[in-house]
């Protein structure tokens, strides 16, 4: 079980210091909460010791046990400074622990990940001996994750406003999940369905929820890759993110990254598109009924020239084909891995578990039925044998 030690600095936006002690739990994480001085102008003691494992403020120091500044950060696995205010900021970065809660940062061992998300008047923040600071800690290898543009609280409209809570929490994450094989990987990946027009208002289109693409995603992203995630559904992510609607839209969207070093085709393209008609279809013309045509659609992943490594996920009905129409799959296209699912009345699309059989040209690798999110890391491990 991970440790994290959040440590809270004097900022009206100390509230979203709950939202990611929620985050953090949900995840099954231990929290310790560090408070300074100026925080507890904002808040009390017993709101977050309600909710936390262990609390550190100047009242409650003791050398008696683990409460001072020299031994609450040691079973730590990460530090998130969130909000960091201009005062601490500045105080950490250039050593003046004349309080318990800088004396407690000082102490935290420089292996461990330690992530500032700052919160400021605009001003505050651009100030010289602020931006000077920052600077002398990224270089120390802090990560900094850098304040956004919004309404502030002093009425103010600027940069500076605390970087959303799902931000902080995915750069905690990638902290904690780096791994040096995916640093500097480029990995493009498509999930979602996608709508192919019959006319100016209508599609057809298919009951993928992208579910799969976005939890590999995830994972790749916190293994530290370069993600690029091409994705029909709408998501929050902290990486890049770019939306697309029909194959045509995928196809030209993917020409863009042919580069890079992995492509994971997780996108459930239409195999027809329809005859497409200009303006709308009117029902009075076509009262006694309205044939649509087909045509096979372009098989995107075949035909991409991509560089990299490919891998591409089969959907089948057939437990009794499924496996044989995979390994043609993997041959035809030209892939890296097959990740094959094989529908029934126990696993149905939109589901948030799945079970894959991971097809490689040498070694078949069967999952056990897992959260998709479990299954991302798994396919992430297996992607390391394609080099």
């Amino acid at each position: 079980m991970k440790t994290i030690l959040l440590a809270v600095s004097g900022s009206i936006a100390f509230y979203k210091a709950y939202e990611l002690i929620s985050l953090c739990k949900k995840e099954g994480y231990r929290v310790k909460v560090l408070l300074s001085n100026g925080a507890l102008k904002f808040c009390t003691k017993l709101s977050f010791e309600a909710l936390v494992d262990e609390i550190l403020y100047e009242e409650n120091e003791s050398w008696q046990n683990q409460n001072n500044h020299i031994a609450f950060s040691k079973d730590c696995d990460a530090i998130i400074f969130a909000p960091a205010s201009i005062n601490s900021i500045n105080k950490l970065a250039n050593g003046i622990a004349d309080n318990l809660f800088i004396q407690t940062l000082i102490t935290v061992q420089k292996h461990k990940p330690f992530l500032i998300a700052p919160a400021a008047n605009t001003n505050m923040y651009l100030h010289f001996s602020t931006q000077k600071s920052l600077q002398i800690l990224k270089e120390n290898d802090y990560i900094i994750i850098d304040p956004v543009v919004k309404n502030l609280a002093c009425k103010d409209y600027g940069l500076g406003a605390l970087a959303e809570v799902n931000t902080i929490f995915y750069a905690l994450k990638r902290a904690l999940f780096k791994d040096d094989f995916f640093i500097n990987k480029q990995i493009v990946i498509s999930g979602g369905g996608t709508k192919e027009k019959i006319d100016d208002v209508r599609c057809i289109s298919n009951f993928s929820s992208g579910k799969m693409a976005k939890a590999i995603a995830d994972a790749l992203y916190f293994l530290g890759a370069r993600v690029v995630f091409l994705s029909s559904i709408e998501f929050d992510v902290a990486y890049e993110i770019e939306k697309f609607n029909s194959s045509a839209q995928l196809k030209e969207k993917l020409q863009n990254y042919k580069h890079f070093d992995v492509l994971i085709m997780s996108a459930a393209v239409s195999d027809f598109v329809p005859k497409m008609y200009s303006g709308k279809i009117k029902k009075s013309d076509y009262l006694d009924g309205f044939d649509l045509k087909l045509y096979l659609n372009e098989d995107i992943l075949k035909n991409l020239d991509f560089k990299g490594k490919k891998i591409g996920f089969k959907m089948e009905f057939d437990e009794q084909n499924a496996l044989s129409n995979a390994k043609k799959s993997l041959v035809e296209k030209r892939l890296d891995m097959v990740c094959l699912n094989v529908l029934n009345e126990n696993m149905t699309f939109g589901d948030d578990e799945n079970c894959i059989s991971f097809i490689t040209k040498d070694k078949i690798y069967q999952s056990e039925k897992m959260s998709k999110e479990k299954l991302a890391f798994v396919l992430a491990s297996y992607m390391k044998d394609l080099w």
